[in-house]
């Protein structure tokens, strides 16, 4: 039961962090759009990976099947790479921001001061 709540609550944040991505217009919140819709990816994949009545490897094999520890590594390498795409995009932000004066995503594509 706990893996499905989760499998709809990582579907019902990518929606949400995709529909940011499609509706606003400044780029701050495209990219809060962007990272509300990777930590859902991330939320489906560990989700996906859930074993029921599984227990951790470390404990020695007991009964019911190990849990695999691969997905939950492979998250957490990627949650530390999108902290820092998205530190750097925030950093790359800021200059657009001092240098056009807008964060407008149209003017920003036209390159025209306000």
């Amino acid at each position: 039961m706990e893996g499905q709540v989760a499998l709809l609550l990582a579907v019902s944040l990518l929606v949400l962090g995709l529909g940011t991505l499609l509706s606003r217009r400044n780029v701050i919140w495209k990219l809060l759009g962007l990272n509300v819709a990777s930590g859902g990816a991330a939320l489906f994949l560990v989700a996906v990976g859930h074993r029921p009545q599984a227990v951790p490897p470390i404990l020695g094999w007991g009964p019911g099947p190990a849990a695999d520890p691969l997905p939950q590594a492979l998250i957490l390498t990627a949650i530390v790479i999108h902290f820092a795409t998205l530190a750097l995009s925030l950093v790359y932000v800021i200059f657009l921001t001092e240098h056009l004066h807008t964060q407008d995503v149209p003017k920003l594509e036209r390159g025209e001061d306000e």
